[in-house]
This record gives C-alpha cells, sequence and structure tokens, in this order.
C-alpha cells in the first residue's frame, strides 16, 4: 500500500540543463499551464531530466494522479510534471543556515524553513527507496528558500557530509513518457498551479479511521516507522500488538484492522526480505574488497621494482609538529611509523589518505621524534585504480 506525502514547495525556481552537464542556479519563471492527468499505465516511471539515462526520482502506479506542465520544453514522447507528492530532493547540511527552532545541535528540525547561507548549494535528485542521494539536479543561490521534510539525514561523501532532505522547488519539473500518461480533460484547459501544498503525512481513508482517535494514533505509528526508516530496519511487532488489542476493544472496527493486521504482515515479511538480501550484499562486497586487496599489493609490488622511493608506506595523519608544522606519519608494513612526512604547502596529501604511496625528498634524522623525517618533494600513489 503506497501512503500519499505531501510535501510544502517553494515558487521561484526552474532546472535548468546546461551544455557541460552541471546543474545551475536557475531564473525566476513565469506561470505555466498545468494540466491535471492520471497513470494509465500499470507503472510510469518519473525522471529528474527527460530520457531513460535521468534519475528515477519516483515509481507511480495506474490511478496515481499528477500534474503536466503542459508548455514546458521536453523531447519528443516526454512530458514535464509537477513534483510528485513523494518526492524529496538532497542538500548538504553546512550548505544552509541552521534553523532557529532546531533544537539540540544533531537534531534536525522536520517541517523547518531555513535558507541556504552558500555562494550556492548543489541539489541532488532523491528517490524514496534510495539510501543515498542521487545525481545533482539543480544549484540553489544564496538566500533561496528551503524546507526540510521527514528523512533521516544521510552521509555521503566522505569527510563526515550530511545531506539533508527538502522538498523540491516548485518550478523544479520531473519528466515522465507521454504514452504512460492519461488525461483528465482536453489539454485547452490548463488549470493555474498552487503556490504552496502544506506538508503531512495523510493515513488512507479506511473505515473508523476518521472517528477513532485511538485507530488513528496506530496509524501514525505504522506511517513514521515505514516513511522515515529504511526498509531492513522496520520493527512492526508493537504496532502489530495494539492493532489486535484494539481489535478486542472495538469488534466494530474488525474489517478496517484486519486490513491493517494484513498491511502489517506485507511489510515483515518485506524488511524480513530486505534483510536477506542486504546479508547477500555484504558478504559479495567482502569478497570483492578480499580480491581487490590482493591485487593491488601485487600490483604495489609491481611498481616497486621499477621505480626508486627514498621511502614507501601507508600515510596517515599525526598530531606531531616540526617547527610549527604538521607533519605526516609514513606507516610501514609492520604498522609502525617508518618516518614523519613534512609536506609543503601546495602538496595536498588528503586524497592519499590511508593509501600506500611511494616518497621523495630530502631525509634527515629528526632527534625530538627519534626517527627520519622527509621533506616531500613528490607523493605518488601506489595502489592501482580499479
Amino acid at each position: 500500500m503506497a501512503i500519499p506525502v505531501l510535501l510544502t514547495v517553494f515558487a521561484g525556481l526552474t532546472l535548468a540543463f546546461p551544455v557541460d552537464g552541471k546543474p545551475e542556479a536557475n531564473p525566476i519563471a513565469a506561470p505555466v499551464e498545468v494540466v491535471e492527468a492520471r497513470v494509465a499505465a500499470d507503472r510510469l516511471d518519473v525522471f529528474d531530466r527527460p530520457g531513460e539515462a535521468g534519475y528515477i526520482v519516483v515509481e507511480l502506479k495506474r490511478g496515481d494522479r499528477l500534474r503536466v506542465r503542459w508548455k514546458v520544453a521536453a523531447p519528443t514522447g516526454w512530458l514535464a510534471v509537477e513534483p510528485p507528492s513523494t518526492v524529496v530532493c538532497w542538500i548538504e547540511e553546512r550548505a544552509v543556515e541552521r534553523p532557529d527552532d532546531a533544537g539540540p545541535a544533531d537534531h534536525v528540525a522536520v517541517g523547518a524553513r531555513t535558507r541556504v547561507r552558500a555562494a550556492e548549494a548543489m541539489v541532488r535528485s532523491g528517490n524514496p527507496g534510495a539510501r543515498l542521494p542521487g545525481p545533482p539536479c539543480l544549484t540553489l543561490p544564496r538566500g533561496a528558500p528551503v524546507l526540510l521534510v521527514d528523512r533521516p539525514p544521510l552521509a555521503f561523501g566522505g569527510g563526515g557530509r550530511r545531506w539533508l532532505a527538502i522538498a523540491p522547488p516548485a518550478d523544479l519539473s520531473f519528466f515522465a513518457p507521454a504514452d504512460g500518461i492519461g488525461w483528465d480533460r482536453p489539454t485547452s484547459s490548463p488549470a493555474a498551479p498552487p503556490a504552496e501544498v502544506r506538508a503531512a503525512y495523510q493515513a488512507p481513508e479506511d473505515p473508523g479511521t476518521a472517528t477513532d482517535p485511538e485507530l488513528r494514533r496506530i496509524d501514525g505509528v505504522l506511517q513514521a516507522i515505514v516513511t522515515g526508516r529504511p526498509v531492513e530496519s522496520w520493527e512492526l511487532t508493537d504496532v502489530r500488538a495494539e492493532y489486535q488489542t484494539l481489535l478486542k476493544a472495538r469488534p466494530e472496527l474488525q474489517d478496517a484492522l484486519k486490513s491493517r493486521l494484513d498491511r502489517v504482515s506485507q511489510y515483515e515479511r518485506a524488511a524480513k526480505a530486505a534483510k536477506r538480501i542486504i546479508a547477500i550484499v555484504s558478504r559479495s562486497r567482502r569478497r570483492d574488497q578480499e580480491v581487490a586487496k590482493v591485487e593491488r599489493k601485487m600490483a604495489a609490488s609491481a611498481q616497486e621494482t621499477q621505480r626508486l622511493f627514498d621511502a614507501v608506506g601507508f600515510v596517515q595523519p599525526s598530531s606531531r609538529m616540526i617547527n610549527g608544522r604538521k607533519v605526516y606519519a609514513l606507516i610501514g608494513r609492520e604498522g609502525a611509523a617508518v618516518a614523519y612526512l613534512d609536506i609543503p604547502p601546495g602538496l595536498d596529501p588528503e586524497p592519499l589518505l590511508a593509501h600506500r604511496v611511494g616518497v621523495r625528498g630530502q631525509t634527515r634524522f629528526n632527534a625530538d621524534l627519534r626517527t627520519r623525517v622527509i621533506a616531500v618533494s613528490d607523493l605518488e600513489n601506489l595502489e592501482p585504480r580499479r
């Protein structure tokens, strides 16, 4: 059962695809003609750009509603549509201001309005079932309004970077194949798009839902679990027990509660299947990593016979200082520091951290560190690219 989600969206930005493929800040757009439509195919994929090579942001089913932007340019066979209600985008946390009502430092306030504080902020496409942000789809300028929505932040990109789920800008168009869309009324009678839609999760209208507050409360708990957590982490034992308790107390709600218990069973089967899949993928990745590790060692050994370095090892940060400058440790095969690297400005070691490198430079013994220090002139990565 698909749970509908409404998200607040802001008017004022449109999507642009520049020649070099990178997203750009988007200009204010004039209102466009919008036509009410419905999904006529059994399944309709909606993309962040026209063409099968685009990123799928949501999968719709037959009968789902959508709004076509009739005069927005799109290739033959494709139509531009307003952001479907379940679509989110992702923005880097440090690119936006912290809302006044955000609460504790490690808390993300759902529904908080904030603004872009960077000169420009990259926005990535999102998919409700994905565990990582999608590709870049646009950039927002400094001061652009942003609305956070109810999704856990995602870690992506290294360095502790976190991405926050946001409502897509109202003028951001998505794209769907035209042959999967049916029309409610003639395209010559467009309707004006709403300036704003309020954000809230809405429960389906099953019998008893509108009149029984306890049933509505349990429905809300179920929705929070299945929309706010990865599938493999769904734990629905308590929800099932609450539905069963209410069934004993309110037999007149039997039909509504039985349908909900069936739905819980479906979710539990999906969670169990997701756990199995993740376990299989994890084992496969570990095997791939082991094979890759052996291949890197063999390639590095072959390279060492062809190149002459002053030292070879793994680069790691250290707390040691020389003349007020931070030095890096060079770790040998036994896991101990064989030297410290005095790296000059302009030579960035960060991309080589935890990599096996060859070092060229002038070597001297440092009495304070009780080991040699290399004034680095060159660092070379000895791990082959895969």
